[in-house]
């Protein structure tokens, strides 16, 4: 799998795999505005265009074992419409994501059994705790397996994690005397199942459908929000050998009101 799904193998003893991705997301937004009160003043709308980069490299440490290592870059502009016609621009970027971790290959594929992957590991703080949420420091679990049915290989992925004390400045931030909120405890369920089918020696189509549960703050309360996103893709890979090469391009489709409208993703991967 390649775009949004985990892949179900480890690297091979002494060899090291790099991947980047990048992804352009464009959606709207809805949320209600508070005062210091936390008094409901009005509600907006946000057109936001998201971009995403992220770099992952893996090394085989033993013939099961393998480091893994993710950082994630975020930025966004956002055209924000309130109650009263009133518009405003903002734009944000930072890192969104380190994470650090080992995975084991529990199965090997057979013809009996698909490949699995096992992977624990830490999400790291990136943030000062009222600039968003989810950044503080966490533990994360993910499960992967794959299996080729004929010349389809089928693969699903299902994933969890949680970040700790995480707090939120629930009002507007026009006003000053805004509260934090108490500690909350975030967990995010992330799963997916994808296939791919290989057009021909060098080309492969791919279709995944890949979601995410993950709570958040409103009003000093735990909430949850889901999305869900389909994604169709191309693979062009060049001719195996000591050093494999891969490019890939996708088209994540929201399909539910909490996700991205539509987008597009490229991925570029090396094995060496």
């Amino acid at each position: 799998m390649w775009f949004a799904l985990q892949e179900s193998e480890v690297q091979a003893l002494g060899r090291m795999r790099l991947d980047w991705n990048y992804t352009f997301l464009r959606g709207n937004r809805y949320d209600q505005v508070f005062n210091a009160d936390q008094s409901l003043i009005g509600t907006r709308r946000h057109h936001r265009k998201t971009h995403l980069a992220e770099w992952r490299l893996r090394y085989g440490l033993r013939e099961c074992l393998e480091a893994d290592a993710e950082i994630m870059y975020q930025a966004y502009r956002q055209h924000t419409h309130s109650d009263g016609d009133e518009h405003d621009r903002n734009d944000d970027g930072d890192f969104e994501r380190y994470f650090a971790g080992l995975s084991y290959q529990a199965l090997r594929e057979s013809a009996t059994r698909p490949a699995v992957r096992l992977r624990g590991g830490m999400r790291f703080p990136n943030r000062a705790e009222n600039e968003g949420i989810g950044q503080e420091l966490g533990l994360e679990a993910l499960a992967a397996l794959g299996k080729r049915l004929g010349e389809v290989r089928v693969g699903a992925m299902a994933g969890f994690s949680v970040t700790c004390d995480n707090h939120d400045q629930p009002a507007d931030p026009i006003f000053s005397a805004t509260p934090y909120s108490k500690g909350h405890d975030l967990r995010t369920l992330a799963y997916g199942i994808g296939m791919a089918y290989p057009a021909s020696a060098r080309w492969q189509v791919n279709l995944e459908l890949a979601g995410r549960i993950a709570d958040t703050i409103r009003l000093n309360r735990r909430i949850h929000q889901s999305q869900l996103t389909a994604t169709p893709g191309v693979i062009w890979a060049a001719d195996p050998g000591r050093r494999d090469v891969w490019v890939g391009l996708g088209l994540p489709v929201g399909l539910t009101n909490e996700t991205d409208h539509i987008g597009v993703t490229v991925r570029v991967g090396m094995r060496l």
